[in-house]
């Protein structure tokens, strides 16, 4: 619980962002996986070519 693992978002602003988030993925992968669609929608900074870290 102290690391912010708990699951539950209290602040509203953090839980509509996450939400938004979360269609914005949806909808960029509702045609079939797109790896820049996904990486734009979910707001993922790195690099295409990054190696995963799992």
């Amino acid at each position: 619980m102290a690391c912010g693992r708990t699951g539950i978002i209290r602040s509203l602003a953090k839980r509509h962002d996450r939400q938004a988030r979360s269609l914005a993925v949806r909808d960029a992968v509702a045609g079939g996986w797109d790896p820049a669609a996904y990486a734009r929608a979910s707001g993922n900074a790195a690099p295409l070519d990054t190696p995963p870290l799992f």
